[in-house]
C-alpha cells in the first residue's frame, strides 16, 4: 500500500505543474483585454466645442466615449491639444488617435477611419454630424445659394487646421485661419472680414446671444456643408492590432444609437 502511494504521490507532483501552468493560461485568455493592452491616448480639440468636447474634458462625445471604454473593459486616456498639434502627434504615431475628425485625402494618408466592407468609410460609426454655417456682415454682399459662394473680396475666415480650410482653397478661394470661434465673429463684426465659414453649434450661439455681434452679423439659412465626424486612428497604432480598434467602432455605433445616449441628446435639442 504504501509503495502505490508513494507513487500517487510523484504522479500529481509530476503533473501539477503542468496543471498549473494550464490554468494560468486560461486564466489569460479569458481576462479581459485591458488587462493586457495598453492604455490608448486619443487627442481632441482644446477650444470648446459645446456641446461635444470641451477642454476640462466634458462633453457628449467624450460620454460616448467613456462608455465605450467601460463596455470594452478598456483604458482610454483623453488629450487636449491645439487640432493641428493633434493631427501631427497621430501622424507620427506620438498619440493613438484624435476624434472629431473629418475625413480627407490627406488626414487618411496617416489615419484610418471606421469602413465598410466595400472599403467606403462608414458614416454610421461617426461621433456626430457637425454642420457648417456661413457667417455674414449684414452689409457683405456675398451670396450662397448652398452650392456657389460668389462677390467674395477679402479671406474667408475659418478654424484653424479645419477641413473647410482646404476645401476653399482648392475652389481658389483665400482664407484666414483662426484660432477660436469667438476671433473669427468679432473679426466679421469690426469689418476685417466680409464672411466667416464655422463649425460647431457654439458658433450659433454666439452669433445669436452676443448683442455686438447679432446687430451686423447674420447666419444663413443653408449651411456650407454636413460633416460626419469619427474617431479616427493612427496607422501606426491601427497596424498593432486592427482587431481592437474594429471593436472600438462597432460599440461606438451601438452605443450613440442607444437609448440612454439618444437622451442624452434629446436633452440638449440635438435630436
Amino acid at each position: 500500500m504504501k509503495i502505490k502511494l508513494d507513487l500517487f504521490s510523484a504522479s500529481v507532483a509530476m503533473f501539477a505543474p503542468r496543471t498549473s501552468l494550464f490554468f494560468a493560461l486560461v486564466f489569460l485568455l479569458c481576462s479581459p483585454p485591458a488587462l493586457s493592452q495598453t492604455t490608448l491616448k486619443f487627442c481632441y480639440e482644446d477650444e470648446a466645442q459645446i456641446p461635444w468636447t470641451r477642454p476640462d474634458g466634458s462633453g457628449l462625445t467624450i460620454e460616448l466615449l467613456k462608455r465605450v471604454e467601460e463596455k470594452l473593459n478598456e483604458r482610454f486616456e483623453f488629450i487636449a491639444k491645439p487640432w493641428k498639434r493633434c493631427q501631427e502627434e497621430v501622424r507620427t504615431g506620438v498619440l493613438d488617435g484624435y476624434f472629431g475628425a473629418g475625413l480627407s485625402e490627406e488626414r487618411q494618408r496617416f489615419s484610418v477611419y471606421p469602413s465598410l466592407p466595400d472599403g467606403q468609410v462608414d458614416v454610421s460609426s461617426a461621433l456626430h454630424i457637425d454642420r457648417t454655417r456661413v457667417f455674414l456682415r449684414n452689409d457683405s454682399a456675398v451670396t450662397w445659394d448652398g452650392k456657389n459662394l460668389l462677390q467674395v473680396k477679402k479671406p474667408i475666415v475659418v478654424q484653424r487646421g479645419y477641413l473647410i480650410g482646404n476645401m476653399l482653397v482648392k475652389q481658389g478661394f483665400k482664407i484666414r485661419e483662426v484660432r477660436t470661434l469667438n476671433e473669427g465673429l468679432r473679426l466679421l463684426a469690426n469689418n476685417d472680414a466680409e464672411v466667416a465659414i464655422l463649425q460647431g453649434i457654439e458658433a450659433l450661439h454666439l452669433a445669436k446671444q452676443d448683442v455686438q455681434l447679432n446687430t451686423v452679423i447674420h447666419i444663413h439659412p443653408l449651411a456650407f456643408v454636413s460633416l460626419p465626424l469619427h474617431l479616427a486612428i493612427s496607422r501606426h497604432s491601427y497596424q498593432r492590432d486592427p482587431q481592437r480598434f474594429q471593436r472600438i467602432w462597432t460599440t461606438i455605433k451601438s452605443t450613440r444609437n442607444s437609448a440612454g445616449y439618444q437622451q442624452q441628446l434629446e436633452a440638449e435639442n440635438l435630436r
